[in-house]
Protein backbone atom coordinates (compact mmCIF):
# COMPACT_ATOMS: atom_id res chain seq x y z
CA UNK A 1 0.00 0.00 0.00
CA UNK A 2 1.17 3.56 -0.61
CA UNK A 3 2.79 5.30 2.33
CA UNK A 4 2.22 8.86 3.46
CA UNK A 5 5.64 10.31 2.61
CA UNK A 6 6.96 13.67 3.72
CA UNK A 7 7.49 14.88 0.13
CA UNK A 8 3.95 13.96 -0.92
CA UNK A 9 2.54 15.50 2.23
CA UNK A 10 4.43 18.79 1.75
CA UNK A 11 3.30 19.20 -1.84
CA UNK A 12 -0.34 18.54 -0.97
CA UNK A 13 -0.20 20.74 2.11
CA UNK A 14 0.93 23.73 0.04
CA UNK A 15 -1.92 23.16 -2.41
CA UNK A 16 -4.46 22.78 0.39
CA UNK A 17 -3.32 25.87 2.27
CA UNK A 18 -3.77 28.00 -0.84
CA UNK A 19 -7.38 26.81 -1.14
CA UNK A 20 -8.45 28.00 2.34
CA UNK A 21 -10.75 31.03 2.46
CA UNK A 22 -10.39 32.66 5.87
CA UNK A 23 -7.81 31.66 8.49
CA UNK A 24 -9.17 29.79 11.53
CA UNK A 25 -9.24 31.50 14.91
CA UNK A 26 -9.43 28.55 17.34
CA UNK A 27 -7.21 25.55 18.06
CA UNK A 28 -8.40 21.96 17.66
CA UNK A 29 -9.71 21.56 21.22
CA UNK A 30 -11.53 24.90 21.28
CA UNK A 31 -13.00 24.19 17.85
CA UNK A 32 -14.33 20.84 19.06
CA UNK A 33 -15.78 22.39 22.21
CA UNK A 34 -17.44 25.19 20.23
CA UNK A 35 -19.06 22.68 17.86
CA UNK A 36 -21.06 21.20 20.74
CA UNK A 37 -21.13 17.71 19.19
CA UNK A 38 -17.91 16.37 20.74
CA UNK A 39 -18.70 16.55 24.46
CA UNK A 40 -17.70 12.92 25.03
CA UNK A 41 -14.48 13.25 23.06
CA UNK A 42 -13.37 16.48 24.73
CA UNK A 43 -14.15 14.95 28.12
CA UNK A 44 -11.94 11.97 27.34
CA UNK A 45 -9.17 14.24 26.06
CA UNK A 46 -9.26 16.14 29.36
CA UNK A 47 -9.28 12.94 31.41
CA UNK A 48 -6.34 11.59 29.40
CA UNK A 49 -4.29 14.74 29.96
CA UNK A 50 -4.00 15.41 26.22
CA UNK A 51 -5.72 18.79 26.10
CA UNK A 52 -2.47 20.72 26.19
CA UNK A 53 -0.89 18.72 23.37
CA UNK A 54 -3.93 19.03 21.13
CA UNK A 55 -4.18 22.78 21.85
CA UNK A 56 -0.49 23.46 21.18
CA UNK A 57 -0.29 26.34 18.72
CA UNK A 58 3.19 25.20 17.67
CA UNK A 59 1.87 21.82 16.59
CA UNK A 60 0.40 20.84 13.23
CA UNK A 61 -2.04 18.00 13.75
CA UNK A 62 -4.81 16.08 12.06
CA UNK A 63 -7.57 14.71 14.28
CA UNK A 64 -10.16 12.18 13.16
CA UNK A 65 -12.83 13.05 15.69
CA UNK A 66 -15.70 10.70 16.58
CA UNK A 67 -18.76 12.76 17.43
CA UNK A 68 -21.10 12.06 20.32
CA UNK A 69 -23.21 9.75 18.19
CA UNK A 70 -20.13 7.66 17.40
CA UNK A 71 -19.08 7.45 21.04
CA UNK A 72 -22.60 6.40 22.01
CA UNK A 73 -21.97 3.14 20.11
CA UNK A 74 -19.43 2.05 22.73
CA UNK A 75 -20.72 -0.55 25.16
CA UNK A 76 -21.01 0.30 28.83
CA UNK A 77 -18.14 -1.98 29.86
CA UNK A 78 -15.74 -0.28 27.47
CA UNK A 79 -16.82 3.17 28.64
CA UNK A 80 -16.39 2.17 32.27
CA UNK A 81 -12.90 0.84 31.57
CA UNK A 82 -11.73 3.83 29.55
CA UNK A 83 -12.95 6.27 32.21
CA UNK A 84 -11.27 4.33 35.03
CA UNK A 85 -7.96 6.06 35.89
CA UNK A 86 -6.37 2.61 36.27
CA UNK A 87 -6.57 2.28 32.48
CA UNK A 88 -5.23 5.74 31.59
CA UNK A 89 -2.50 4.42 29.22
CA UNK A 90 -5.14 2.56 27.20
CA UNK A 91 -7.29 5.69 26.95
CA UNK A 92 -4.29 7.73 25.80
CA UNK A 93 -3.35 5.08 23.24
CA UNK A 94 -6.89 4.96 21.85
CA UNK A 95 -7.18 8.74 21.54
CA UNK A 96 -3.74 9.14 19.96
CA UNK A 97 -4.70 6.52 17.38
CA UNK A 98 -7.06 9.21 16.04
CA UNK A 99 -4.25 11.77 15.63
CA UNK A 100 -1.68 12.31 12.88
CA UNK A 101 1.19 14.51 14.04
CA UNK A 102 2.71 15.07 10.59
CA UNK A 103 0.69 18.17 9.75
CA UNK A 104 -2.76 19.27 8.60
CA UNK A 105 -3.81 16.39 6.39
CA UNK A 106 -6.80 17.57 4.35
CA UNK A 107 -9.23 15.49 2.31
CA UNK A 108 -7.68 16.42 -1.05
CA UNK A 109 -4.44 14.77 0.07
CA UNK A 110 -5.96 11.31 0.46
CA UNK A 111 -4.68 8.54 -1.80
CA UNK A 112 -6.79 5.39 -1.81
CA UNK A 113 -5.16 2.63 0.24
CA UNK A 114 -2.54 4.83 1.89
CA UNK A 115 -1.15 3.90 5.31
CA UNK A 116 -0.99 6.75 7.81
CA UNK A 117 1.16 6.61 10.98
CA UNK A 118 -0.63 7.90 14.06
CA UNK A 119 0.70 9.61 17.18
CA UNK A 120 0.13 6.39 19.14
CA UNK A 121 2.63 4.50 16.98
CA UNK A 122 -0.12 2.51 15.31
CA UNK A 123 -0.93 2.84 11.61
CA UNK A 124 -4.31 2.96 9.91
CA UNK A 125 -5.35 2.63 6.27
CA UNK A 126 -7.25 5.38 4.47
CA UNK A 127 -9.56 4.65 1.55
CA UNK A 128 -11.69 6.88 -0.67
CA UNK A 129 -15.24 7.06 -2.06
CA UNK A 130 -16.15 7.69 0.69
CA UNK A 131 -13.08 8.62 2.72
CA UNK A 132 -12.87 6.05 5.51
CA UNK A 133 -10.40 4.66 8.03
CA UNK A 134 -9.78 0.90 8.23
CA UNK A 135 -13.05 0.40 6.32
CA UNK A 136 -14.96 1.08 9.56
CA UNK A 137 -14.85 4.80 10.28
CA UNK A 138 -16.34 7.02 7.57
CA UNK A 139 -15.48 10.72 7.38
CA UNK A 140 -18.85 12.50 7.53
CA UNK A 141 -17.49 16.06 7.71
CA UNK A 142 -14.02 16.91 6.40
CA UNK A 143 -11.54 19.76 6.56
CA UNK A 144 -12.66 21.67 9.65
CA UNK A 145 -9.63 23.91 9.96
CA UNK A 146 -8.09 25.01 13.25
CA UNK A 147 -5.11 27.19 14.09
CA UNK A 148 -2.99 24.13 14.82
CA UNK A 149 -4.34 21.63 12.30
CA UNK A 150 -7.51 20.10 10.90
CA UNK A 151 -10.43 18.01 12.15
CA UNK A 152 -12.28 15.32 10.21
CA UNK A 153 -15.50 14.07 11.83
CA UNK A 154 -15.95 10.28 11.76
CA UNK A 155 -18.95 8.08 12.50
CA UNK A 156 -17.13 5.33 14.41
CA UNK A 157 -14.21 5.02 16.81
CA UNK A 158 -10.98 3.97 15.09
CA UNK A 159 -10.05 0.54 16.42
CA UNK A 160 -6.84 0.53 18.45
CA UNK A 161 -4.79 -2.26 19.99
CA UNK A 162 -5.54 -0.54 23.29
CA UNK A 163 -9.04 -2.00 23.19
CA UNK A 164 -8.76 -4.88 20.73
CA UNK A 165 -5.48 -6.77 21.34
CA UNK A 166 -4.01 -8.31 24.47
CA UNK A 167 -0.31 -8.49 25.27
CA UNK A 168 -0.39 -12.11 24.10
CA UNK A 169 -1.93 -11.03 20.78
CA UNK A 170 0.78 -8.45 20.18
CA UNK A 171 3.55 -10.91 21.09
CA UNK A 172 2.19 -13.55 18.72
CA UNK A 173 2.09 -10.95 15.92
CA UNK A 174 5.76 -10.00 16.47
CA UNK A 175 8.11 -12.47 14.77
CA UNK A 176 10.96 -11.19 16.95
CA UNK A 177 9.20 -12.58 20.04
CA UNK A 178 8.43 -16.08 18.73
CA UNK A 179 10.71 -17.82 21.26
CA UNK A 180 8.97 -15.99 24.10
CA UNK A 181 5.58 -17.07 22.74
CA UNK A 182 6.78 -20.69 22.52
CA UNK A 183 8.02 -20.53 26.11
CA UNK A 184 4.78 -18.96 27.38
CA UNK A 185 2.79 -21.65 25.56
CA UNK A 186 4.89 -24.45 27.05
CA UNK A 187 4.50 -22.93 30.53
CA UNK A 188 0.74 -22.55 30.02
CA UNK A 189 0.99 -18.80 30.63
CA UNK A 190 -0.64 -17.49 27.44
CA UNK A 191 -3.93 -17.28 29.31
CA UNK A 192 -2.29 -15.26 32.08
CA UNK A 193 -0.95 -12.63 29.67
CA UNK A 194 -4.31 -12.58 27.92
CA UNK A 195 -6.28 -12.02 31.14
CA UNK A 196 -7.99 -8.77 32.09
CA UNK A 197 -4.99 -7.26 33.88
CA UNK A 198 -3.60 -4.73 34.08
CA UNK A 199 -0.21 -6.36 33.77
CA UNK A 200 3.18 -5.15 32.57
CA UNK A 201 5.35 -7.65 30.71
CA UNK A 202 9.05 -7.45 29.91
CA UNK A 203 9.48 -9.32 26.64
CA UNK A 204 12.92 -10.76 25.78
CA UNK A 205 13.61 -10.94 22.05
CA UNK A 206 14.55 -14.09 20.16
CA UNK A 207 18.13 -12.81 20.19
CA UNK A 208 17.98 -12.54 23.97
CA UNK A 209 16.94 -16.18 24.30
CA UNK A 210 19.59 -17.21 21.75
CA UNK A 211 22.24 -15.58 23.96
CA UNK A 212 21.56 -18.11 26.74
CA UNK A 213 24.01 -21.02 26.91
CA UNK A 214 23.43 -23.67 24.27
CA UNK A 215 20.73 -26.16 25.20
CA UNK A 216 19.16 -24.01 27.92
CA UNK A 217 16.01 -23.01 26.02
CA UNK A 218 15.34 -26.52 24.71
CA UNK A 219 15.75 -27.94 28.18
CA UNK A 220 13.48 -25.35 29.80
CA UNK A 221 10.76 -26.28 27.30
CA UNK A 222 10.75 -29.91 28.48
CA UNK A 223 7.69 -30.89 30.59
CA UNK A 224 9.81 -31.80 33.62
CA UNK A 225 11.27 -28.27 33.74
CA UNK A 226 8.05 -26.31 33.33
CA UNK A 227 8.02 -25.04 36.93
CA UNK A 228 11.44 -23.46 36.45
CA UNK A 229 10.39 -21.99 33.10
CA UNK A 230 7.19 -20.61 34.61
CA UNK A 231 9.13 -18.97 37.44
CA UNK A 232 11.51 -17.34 34.98
CA UNK A 233 8.70 -16.05 32.75
CA UNK A 234 6.62 -14.71 35.65
CA UNK A 235 9.72 -12.84 36.79
CA UNK A 236 9.20 -10.81 33.60
CA UNK A 237 5.66 -9.84 34.65
CA UNK A 238 4.60 -7.06 37.01
CA UNK A 239 1.16 -6.14 38.27
CA UNK A 240 -0.26 -2.86 36.92
CA UNK A 241 0.05 -0.51 33.96
CA UNK A 242 3.66 0.69 34.14
CA UNK A 243 4.75 3.13 31.44
CA UNK A 244 8.46 3.81 31.06
CA UNK A 245 7.88 7.33 32.40
CA UNK A 246 6.67 5.81 35.68
CA UNK A 247 9.76 3.67 36.31
CA UNK A 248 12.13 4.77 39.06
CA UNK A 249 15.31 3.12 40.25
CA UNK A 250 14.77 0.49 42.90
CA UNK A 251 13.47 -3.02 43.57
CA UNK A 252 10.26 -4.31 41.94
CA UNK A 253 8.39 -7.40 43.04
CA UNK A 254 7.27 -9.51 40.07
CA UNK A 255 4.38 -11.95 39.71
CA UNK A 256 6.72 -14.84 40.47
CA UNK A 257 7.42 -13.33 43.87
CA UNK A 258 11.02 -12.66 42.85
CA UNK A 259 12.42 -9.14 43.05
CA UNK A 260 14.21 -7.44 40.18
CA UNK A 261 16.15 -4.19 40.24
CA UNK A 262 15.06 -1.33 38.00
CA UNK A 263 17.64 1.29 37.05
CA UNK A 264 16.87 4.54 35.24
CA UNK A 265 20.16 5.81 33.83
CA UNK A 266 21.25 9.39 33.18
CA UNK A 267 21.03 8.81 29.41
CA UNK A 268 17.40 7.78 29.71
CA UNK A 269 17.92 4.06 29.25
CA UNK A 270 16.09 1.71 31.59
CA UNK A 271 17.27 -1.70 32.75
CA UNK A 272 15.66 -4.46 34.78
CA UNK A 273 18.28 -6.73 36.34
CA UNK A 274 20.66 -5.69 33.58
CA UNK A 275 18.19 -6.24 30.74
CA UNK A 276 17.86 -3.04 28.72
CA UNK A 277 14.50 -1.81 27.44
CA UNK A 278 14.86 -1.46 23.66
CA UNK A 279 11.20 -0.77 22.82
CA UNK A 280 9.09 0.89 25.48
CA UNK A 281 5.39 1.43 26.09
CA UNK A 282 3.68 -1.06 23.79
CA UNK A 283 0.12 -0.57 25.03
CA UNK A 284 -2.34 -3.46 24.83
CA UNK A 285 -5.90 -3.87 26.03
CA UNK A 286 -4.80 -5.62 29.23
CA UNK A 287 -1.54 -3.86 30.01
CA UNK A 288 1.82 -2.73 28.70
CA UNK A 289 4.82 -4.51 27.23
CA UNK A 290 8.45 -3.39 27.13
CA UNK A 291 10.79 -5.32 24.85
CA UNK A 292 14.14 -6.13 26.48
CA UNK A 293 17.47 -7.43 25.18
CA UNK A 294 18.19 -10.07 27.83
CA UNK A 295 16.39 -12.91 29.58
CA UNK A 296 16.10 -12.24 33.31
CA UNK A 297 16.99 -15.37 35.28
CA UNK A 298 16.30 -14.89 38.99
CA UNK A 299 18.97 -16.02 41.42
CA UNK A 300 16.73 -18.83 42.67
CA UNK A 301 16.67 -20.31 39.16
CA UNK A 302 20.37 -20.03 38.33
CA UNK A 303 21.13 -23.47 39.77
CA UNK A 304 17.97 -24.95 38.28
CA UNK A 305 18.86 -23.57 34.84
CA UNK A 306 22.26 -25.21 35.14
CA UNK A 307 20.59 -28.52 35.98
CA UNK A 308 18.10 -28.45 33.10
CA UNK A 309 20.68 -27.63 30.43
CA UNK A 310 21.87 -31.13 29.45
CA UNK A 311 25.22 -30.31 27.89
CA UNK A 312 26.05 -26.80 28.98
CA UNK A 313 26.53 -25.12 32.32
CA UNK A 314 24.70 -21.82 32.64
CA UNK A 315 26.94 -19.14 34.02
CA UNK A 316 25.53 -17.19 36.97
CA UNK A 317 23.97 -13.91 36.01
CA UNK A 318 25.77 -10.68 36.79
CA UNK A 319 23.84 -9.16 39.65
CA UNK A 320 25.78 -5.91 39.82
CA UNK A 321 23.80 -2.83 38.97
CA UNK A 322 24.07 0.91 38.84
CA UNK A 323 21.78 1.49 41.82
CA UNK A 324 21.70 5.25 41.65
CA UNK A 325 18.29 6.86 41.84
CA UNK A 326 18.08 9.00 38.71
CA UNK A 327 15.38 11.12 37.23
CA UNK A 328 14.13 9.58 33.99
CA UNK A 329 14.56 11.60 30.82
CA UNK A 330 13.76 9.94 27.48
CA UNK A 331 16.94 8.69 25.81
CA UNK A 332 17.83 8.00 22.21
CA UNK A 333 18.29 4.28 22.88
CA UNK A 334 14.63 3.65 23.66
CA UNK A 335 11.81 3.59 21.12
CA UNK A 336 9.02 5.57 22.80
CA UNK A 337 6.18 4.92 20.40
CA UNK A 338 3.92 7.60 21.88
CA UNK A 339 6.37 10.37 22.72
CA UNK A 340 5.99 13.87 21.30
CA UNK A 341 2.22 14.22 21.53
CA UNK A 342 1.15 12.38 24.65
CA UNK A 343 1.64 14.22 27.92
CA UNK A 344 3.36 11.36 29.78
CA UNK A 345 2.43 11.46 33.47
CA UNK A 346 5.47 12.00 35.70
CA UNK A 347 4.00 10.67 38.91
CA UNK A 348 1.40 8.29 40.27
CA UNK A 349 -0.84 11.19 41.20
CA UNK A 350 -0.74 12.55 37.67
CA UNK A 351 -1.21 9.08 36.20
CA UNK A 352 -4.37 8.28 38.03
CA UNK A 353 -6.04 11.67 37.64
CA UNK A 354 -8.85 12.69 39.93
CA UNK A 355 -12.11 11.11 40.91
CA UNK A 356 -13.90 14.33 40.00
CA UNK A 357 -12.68 14.24 36.40
CA UNK A 358 -13.57 10.57 36.09
CA UNK A 359 -17.04 11.09 37.47
CA UNK A 360 -17.62 14.02 35.13
CA UNK A 361 -16.65 12.08 32.02
CA UNK A 362 -18.59 9.00 33.12
CA UNK A 363 -21.66 11.15 33.68
CA UNK A 364 -21.26 12.62 30.23
CA UNK A 365 -21.15 9.17 28.67
CA UNK A 366 -24.15 8.07 30.68
CA UNK A 367 -26.11 10.85 29.01
CA UNK A 368 -24.96 9.68 25.56
CA UNK A 369 -25.63 5.96 25.90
Amino acid sequence: MPKLTLAAFTACAIRSSLAQDAPPTMNIVDTAIAAGTFTGLTGLVTLAGLGGALSDENASLTVFAPNDEALAKLDNATVAKLTDPLWLPQLQQLLLSHVLDIGAFTSDMVVDGMDAPTASGETFTVNTDPIRINEDSVVIAADIMATNGVIHVINNIITSQAVSKTIADLMVADDNLSTLVAAATAADLVGAISADGPITCLGPTNEAFAALPEGTVDSLLLPENIDTLKDILLTHCISGNILSSMVTSGPITTLSGNTIEAVVNDDGTITFDGATVITADVVASNGIAHVIDKVIVPASDDAAATTVAPTTTVAPKDDTHDDGDHTHDDGDDIDHSMDGVKDSPPSSAAVYGTAVATAAVSAGFAMLI
